[in-house]
């Protein structure tokens, strides 16, 4: 594929923090630095067809206490570590976190603002799945704390539906986004998926006209060991070729554009206003703490910075398995922090010569004074820009 799903730096495969350009987003190791709070939430009612992500499929109702005493436990363990940086943002993913009752929700938010203070707080987001957005549940979020919803609409096409193994129906995708906004959740994200074998779009146009003011919209990757990729080698279905991935791509780019939502991100969509602070954190080579199953953090240290995994295994989390760590060198955290920066259309200021060189001659970036910007090429082919950037 050319151009892929960004993965959630915060999952294990998972200033101004609205996407402006600030230097203190890439953040330091003197404590005064922005982070964001990842709290993955791995229970679901079934898995979808493509997913790989770190889940458990809950048989009965998931152990919600259990869970939330360790995930609490474990905002203990790591508070040390992020002592004296800026709290700004909790982004509850998952999983399923729409099924974790709201008063557990409620309860992480208030022992992350005991441990790291409130007041640089700016967005608490919960992904929720369409049926589980009822006017009387979006209060109880706002209750706890809530103030974004990403909506795991995926498409409004009745076959991608059924193809990717969605739980909901081809109605439930709008109504979700229509009784968010109506119920007046101040920030809503409408995510779908594009490049649905068979499929005929995931119906940008229709989500558009309901005027969310986020919309990120994902390319479907088919990952091994998927029912999704088992279907592809059996034949029974043909996954959408480059060109026809790349023109799907290009008409969703001109129909959010031309309705004036800004293409930040290769695979985000904003009104003025509406940028997800808590993933601009992981585009601008920010620090983010990771708590809960398959869940990941990194933080800068004097000679680079750490990254450590939670284990996937949702047993082997409750039963306090530490979790696995790796030392990054200097190096390694600057190619982070360029490959990233380059999927936004802020891009990245001091970037090697010999780089901004071969992105400009090969379309895929343009210079705007000390900063490379992507194109829409450059966004298009955003694994390419990658690649090139760890290979130096």
């Amino acid at each position: 594929m050319r151009w892929r799903r960004c993965p959630h730096p915060a999952i294990a495969y998972d200033g101004g923090m609205d996407g402006t350009r600030t230097a203190a987003a890439a953040g330091s190791a003197d404590g005064s630095a922005p982070f964001g709070l990842y709290v993955h939430y791995p229970y679901c009612r079934v898995r979808c067809s493509y997913c790989d992500f770190p889940i458990a499929i809950a048989r009965g109702e998931p152990p919600h206490r259990d869970y939330l005493a360790a995930v609490v436990a474990e905002l203990d363990r790591r508070a040390p570590t992020f002592a004296g940086r800026r709290l700004v943002s909790v982004y509850f993913g998952g999983g399923t976190p729409s099924l974790w009752p709201p008063e557990c929700i409620a309860q992480v938010v208030a022992a992350a603002r005991a441990r790291f203070g409130g007041a640089a707080l700016r967005e608490v987001t919960l992904e929720a799945n369409p049926t589980d957005c009822t006017p009387e549940r979006i209060a109880a979020w706002r209750a706890a704390g809530v103030d974004r919803l990403s909506i795991g609409v995926q498409s409004l096409d009745p076959g991608e539906l059924a193809t990717l193994g969605r739980d909901h129906r081809h109605g439930d995708g709008e109504a979700a986004v229509r009784t968010a906004l109506a119920a007046g959740m101040p920030r809503v994200s409408a995510d779908v998926i594009l490049g649905t074998p068979g499929g005929r779009g995931p119906g940008v146009r229709r989500i558009a006209a309901i005027d969310p003011g986020h919309i990120s919209v994902y390319e479907l990757t088919i990952e091994p060991r998927t029912p999704l990729a088992a279907a592809v080698r059996r034949g029974a279905l043909q996954p959408l070729s480059d060109d026809a991935l790349a023109e799907a791509y290009e008409r969703v780019h001109s129909v959010l554009t031309a309705r004036g939502y800004e293409h930040y991100e290769v695979s985000s969509y904003a009104r003025p206003g509406h940028r997800a602070v808590h993933n601009s954190l992981y585009w601008q080579g920010a620090e983010f703490l990771g708590v809960g199953a398959g869940a990941a953090s990194f933080w800068r240290t004097p000679a680079g910075g750490v990254r450590e995994t939670n284990p996937r295994s949702v047993v082997a989390y409750l039963r306090g398995k530490p979790p696995d760590r790796v030392e990054l060198s200097a190096g390694d955290v600057e190619r982070d922090r360029l490959w990233l920066g380059l999927r936004t259309a802020d891009g990245v200021a001091g970037a090697p010569r010999a780089l901004a060189d071969r992105l400009v001659g090969a379309g895929l970036a343009r210079v705007d004074g000390d900063r490379i910007l992507p194109t829409l090429r450059g966004f298009l082919f955003a694994d390419r820009v990658a690649r090139w950037v760890v290979e130096g």
